[in-house]
């Protein structure tokens, strides 16, 4: 298991602890779990929130499928290493690169009053802050912690369900303890639609054609959860993904 190298805040050390004590409980579990494809606790891949998270505005937690490439590597660490360096991401830009853009564009529009749209600077500018302190922040957890290592960017259903199955009987649900943990103000998924179910209890508040609404019980909160399409996905940046976002935001938050 690799916790994250990435320098927090002082006053983020304590609640990063909690996030890896969980971390190291998946991991004991995962060890007696089988999974597909000869996958195994030791090629799980952990994610989180980024430095300066807790000092946004709007705390925004993103919730993708599975990761890429990464086995035996910490999610955030990887990508904090890509939207700082300038270096492509796969063989695009951080700009050309839609499902990391509108991370840090959306980010940047919950967390300046829900800005227009035109108004949000471009992911490389946004990115030459991101994670300081008087930056844009947000966090990400991936619903498998399996990474698919194969050539297509398709989602591998197959093995990603293979991850979820293992962990229903367990008597501690991870993936809503996780996100308890990181605390967020806003859950956005990325068309997670019945899969939504492993996150924990869900209250309906609108099925909607770009975005769906519920309210996610965690511990003692109940916190805003908006189904998208994947940020991935070949649509209109403003119209399919952020004007519907915000529009959700304003009406539910």
């Amino acid at each position: 298991m690799n916790p994250t190298k990435l320098n927090f805040p002082t006053c983020e050390k304590s609640q990063l602890d909690e996030l890896n004590t969980l971390f190291k409980q998946w991991y004991a579990s995962a060890k007696n779990k089988k999974f597909i494809k000869e996958k195994s606790s030791e090629d799980l891949v952990f994610d989180g929130f980024y430095p300066f998270f807790s000092k946004q505005k709007v705390k925004v937690l993103f919730i993708g499928r599975e990761s890429l490439g990464l086995t035996g590597d910490h999610y955030l660490d990887m990508l904090h290493w890509l939207y700082k360096s300038g270096e492509n991401i796969g063989k695009k830009s951080l700009n050309q690169s839609q499902f990391h853009a509108l991370k840090l564009k959306v980010s940047y529009g919950l967390n300046n009053g829900s800005c227009p749209w035109e108004e949000i600077p471009s992911a490389e500018s946004i990115s030459q802050s991101f994670a300081e302190e008087n930056g844009v922040s947000f966090a990400f957890m991936n619903l498998s912690k399996l990474s698919n290592d194969s050539e297509s960017w398709k989602a591998d259903w197959e093995l990603i369900d293979s991850f979820t199955d293992e962990f229903k009987d367990e008597d501690i649900n991870f993936f809503n303890k996780e996100i308890e943990i990181i605390n967020p103000d806003v859950i956005i998924t990325m068309n997670l639609e019945g899969r939504l179910a492993n996150l924990g209890e869900l209250e309906v508040l609108e099925y909607g054609s770009d975005v769906s609404c519920f309210k996610l019980t965690c511990g003692s909160k109940q916190i805003l959860l908006m189904d998208t399409y994947h940020f991935s996905a070949v649509k209109k940046q403003q119209d399919t993904f952020y004007t519907p976002i915000i529009e959700s935001f304003k009406k539910y938050s």
